[in-house]
């Protein structure tokens, strides 16, 4: 699925660059309020600050990063009414994704939803829980893309960016994740092959609620504290090597 739709005038070059950081911050390589400075990533990419500045645009668009004049750019910083309303608002579109896919498309839905699954049951054994994010970020995202509702697909867009981020940032320190994840989504499988949207409904429902529960005791227990420039270079670099 589209991270977003691409407003006209950007390059295809900005467009990359922004997929790049993107990617950087799903994944949780950068922090949360972590400065992201143009210089820097211009040099990294090798290119000029101008599809740079584009790109942090288009990231601000999909609620990522904060530009602040006078100030720079910053991935964006959550709150605990920013998780609660992010979750609530996901609830409702997935919730009417689920029920259409499942009703239009269960045989495609179910057979990408096990495949998903037998990775991510993979993945939690090998304990990779960034791996495992991803994953689950593709197993939600298959209802939209089997809805086949271009304006549902339009709404989740808006948000799906922050709610992978969220996922991966917070979910190392969420409880019971990802083994109450994971089998929510098996039981979520077995609904679609019996054709009983409307538990199916339930269950996702009741799903993302514990998620948002378990991402705002997660996020109240590790409280967020933007890195400084030079603990986050550190980071990237490592220590020295002897």
């Amino acid at each position: 699925m589209a991270a977003f739709t691409i407003p006209q005038g950007k390059s295809s070059l900005a467009v990359t660059v922004a997929a790049s950081i993107r990617d950087a911050i799903v994944n949780a390589k950068f922090s949360f309020g972590e400065a992201l400075s143009e210089e820097n990533l211009a040099a990294a990419f090798e290119v000029s600050r101008t599809p740079v500045r584009e790109a942090l645009n288009l990231l601000q668009l999909e609620g990522l990063v904060s530009i602040v004049p006078k100030s720079g750019t910053y991935v964006f910083t959550p709150t605990l009414e920013d998780i609660s309303e992010i979750c609530e608002y996901r609830a409702v579109l997935e919730t009417h994704a689920a029920e259409l896919a499942a009703r239009d498309n269960p045989e495609a839905l179910a057979a990408e939803l096990t495949a998903l699954a037998d990775e991510m049951e993979a993945a939690m054994k090998a304990q990779d829980i960034p791996l495992y994010g991803r994953l689950d970020s593709r197993y939600h995202e298959a209802f939209f893309e089997n809805a086949r509702n271009r304006y549902l697909v339009m709404g989740f867009q808006m948000i799906m960016g922050r709610v992978a981020t969220l996922r991966t940032q917070l979910a190392l320190h969420a409880r019971n994740e990802p083994e109450r994840s994971y089998g929510d989504h098996r039981r979520m499988i077995e609904l679609i092959r019996k054709g009983d949207t409307a538990r199916l409904k339930q269950v996702l429902r009741a799903h993302i609620r514990r998620t948002q529960d378990n991402y705002m005791q997660a996020f109240q227990a590790n409280p967020i504290r933007p890195l400084t420039a030079r603990e986050a270079m550190r980071r990237k670099l490592g220590p020295l090597k002897s």
